[in-house]
């Protein structure tokens, strides 16, 4: 199999994409993808978080935090602009309870004791280390198609893996793309 569309599959375009482009196409894409990305200027923005003292009694905190005159405690944190404007979504069912449960705890409808304790520490991190609105994000993401939990990378390599064997061991070397496919269209059926 060509080297290049092994690399292309594992960077995530499907079969069926690569199917469809001529092999100038893809040693386009290949090209492309192997080029090091340019550095872009980043914008940084500051935030600051002032906590009650009640409030940050036990608490870590990221950032950089200051005690101020009156008692309270204040968190600067930085961050690139645009990090909380991404949409984000959950890529498991487990990872959605997680945020949930952060999103809760961040919107004052659950203190933190009322977590499982095997959970406490996570939705800690979570609050800790994302904003009101990425947690939001997360939380608000739909079920109904999310895996139980996701995936190892090990496991998806493994994977890769094997497959990358099966096609080695029962196709010779120079066979083309166009037989491939219609290898694999022929055992679909």
């Amino acid at each position: 199999m060509n080297p290049k569309m092994v690399k292309l599959l594992h960077e995530g375009f499907s079969i069926t994409t690569l199917d469809k482009f001529s092999e100038k196409q893809i040693n386009v894409l290949y090209e492309k993808l192997n080029k090091k990305e340019t550095k872009e200027a980043t914008t940084v923005t500051t935030t600051k978080t002032v906590y009650d003292p009640n409030e940050a009694k036990g608490q870590s905190f990221q950032g950089t935090t200051t005690v101020r005159p009156d008692g309270k405690i204040e968190v600067t944190k930085e961050g690139e602009i645009g990090e909380s404007e991404v949409t984000e979504k959950a890529v498991s069912k487990k990872q959605h309870g997680l945020m949930g449960a952060a999103y809760a705890v961040e919107k004052g409808e659950k203190k933190l004791k009322d977590i499982p304790k095997n959970y406490r520490g996570k939705v800690k991190d979570v609050v800790q280390s994302m904003t009101k609105k990425q947690i939001g994000d997360f939380a608000k993401t739909k079920t109904d198609k999310l895996p139980e939990k996701k995936e190892s990378k090990k496991e998806v390599k493994k994977l890769e893996e094997n497959i990358m064997k099966l096609i080695e061991s029962h196709l010779p070397p120079h066979t083309t793309k166009g037989e491939l496919l219609s290898s694999i269209r022929t055992n679909k059926r």
